[in-house]
Formats: C-alpha cells, sequence, structure tokens
C-alpha cells in the first residue's frame, strides 16, 4: 500500500522552518512510525506525518474496518508507504512486530494495552509517544528507553495510581483529539528527525475544561524495575 501523489511543494516550504533543515528532513523521508491504534488520536496523528513526509508508516488495530478507513484517508496525501495489520495486541509476536520501526505511537484505548505496548517498547529499546484520557482530560510522555520510567512506573510517580481494567466510557471530542494527535506527531517528528528537545522524563496533564497544564518532571527509569531499571543500565 504506496500513496503516490508528489510532495515536493510541501517539502520545499518545510525546508524554511527553524530547526528543520535538509538532513533533518531526510532523516522524516527515510523513518519509520508504527501507530497502536487508529481510532482516536492515532489517526489525527497519522495524518500530520504522512503530510510531513515520513518514509514509512505502519497502521495496527484489533479492527479491520478501522484500518480500512484509516487507510482511505491517508492514501495519496504523499508518497509516504502506508501499511495496516489487524492485529490484537496481546504480546503474541509483539517485538517481531514492532522491531522494524524508529518510534511507536499510542493512539490506544485500553489501558492495558497502553501498558502492554510499554512493555515491548522497553524491552527493544523504542521510543513510545503516549497519549492517553477521555474526555476533556489528558495526559502526554514521550518515553525514551534508556532514560524514561516505563508506564508502569510513570504513572504512579505522576499521580495516576488507578489504571482502569477498560476502555474509558467517555469519548472525547474531534478538537480535542485533533490537538492530542498534533502533538505526538510533533513528538514523532522531533525523535525522528533528531532536533529540538525530548525530555523523555516529563509527563504533561493537561484539562482543557480547567484551562490547567501540569508538568510533572523527574519521571526516571526506576533501577529496581525489571522493564524501565534494565533498559537502563
Amino acid at each position: 500500500m504506496v500513496s503516490s501523489s508528489s510532495s515536493s511543494k510541501k517539502t520545499n516550504q518545510e525546508i524554511a522552518l527553524p530547526g528543520l533543515n535538509s538532513k533533518a528532513l531526510d532523516l522524516v523521508s527515510r523513518g519509520s512510525v508504527l501507530i497502536a491504534g487508529v481510532q482516536q488520536s492515532g489517526l489525527v496523528a497519522a495524518r500530520h506525518l504522512v503530510e510531513a513526509g515520513i518514509g514509512k508508516l505502519s497502521l495496527i488495530d484489533e479492527d479491520p474496518k478501522a484500518l480500512s478507513s484509516a487507510y482511505k484517508v491517508l492514501d495519496g496525501v504523499s508518497q509516504t508507504e502506508v501499511r495496516c495489520r489487524a492485529w490484537k495486541i496481546d504480546g503474541h509476536d509483539a517485538e517481531a512486530v514492532f522491531a522494524d520501526t524508529d518510534v511507536v505511537v499510542d493512539g490506544l484505548t485500553s489501558w492495558q494495552d497502553k501498558l502492554l505496548v510499554s512493555d515491548v517498547c522497553m524491552q527493544i529499546g523504542k521510543p513510545l509517544v503516549h497519549a492517553g484520557g477521555s474526555a476533556f482530560r489528558y495526559q502526554l510522555y514521550t518515553m525514551r528507553p534508556q532514560r524514561s520510567a516505563c508506564l508502569r512506573c510513570a504513572f504512579p510517580m505522576a499521580g495516576i495510581d488507578d489504571v482502569p481494567l477498560e476502555p474509558p466510557e467517555h469519548k472525547s471530542i474531534s478538537a480535542v483529539l485533533g490537538m492530542i494527535g498534533a502533538w505526538q506527531a510533533v513528538e514523532t517528528i522531533k525523535l525522528v528527525a533528531k532536533i529540538g528537545a525530548s525530555q523523555g522524563n516529563e509527563l504533561t496533564k493537561i484539562d482543557w475544561l480547567s484551562g490547567e497544564f501540569e508538568t510533572i518532571r523527574g519521571l526516571d527509569a526506576r533501577l529496581d524495575c525489571p522493564d524501565c531499571g534494565r533498559s537502563s543500565r
């Protein structure tokens, strides 16, 4: 599945952006990103990454219809190679599925799946751009192996003690998902292009109803954790 329209005009415009020079754009054009979950912020992030000219984009979701709809949205936007795979994230073959990618984007709705993806990314050393929440409240976290706490450690360190067993009942409005997905795309581009600052130990909580933004710092890998502690050694 490869989209075919030219993106040269867009690329020329992007070269003028501070910090995104021709070398960075070359890394983007050769970069590979996997998006786990395309039914919420993951699809927004996918659209922005395709428009930015990412080289290869792999989409995984357990719902074949969601994947088909996502592909229709992305097809023809740029020269990005888009691959889709209907797959339930259960740990089986997860390392092999995630191996051929530079960055993993968390667009999942199940918190248990999010934790599993975090485990796999730590084990194979892949950065994870996480977003989670519902309605008007979300948190954002870029997890970098050898530097960051895994999600299992980061959540309680950030005051998020109760991870639900089921996906949240409250849905999010498209405007919120649009902002979350755009943030994930920007973080992913920074990681792939090796530009800007991605500290890896900061989690940002956002409440759009109250207008409050809170950044929790110091979410470093814990040496006593079998996942993030092992990756930091």
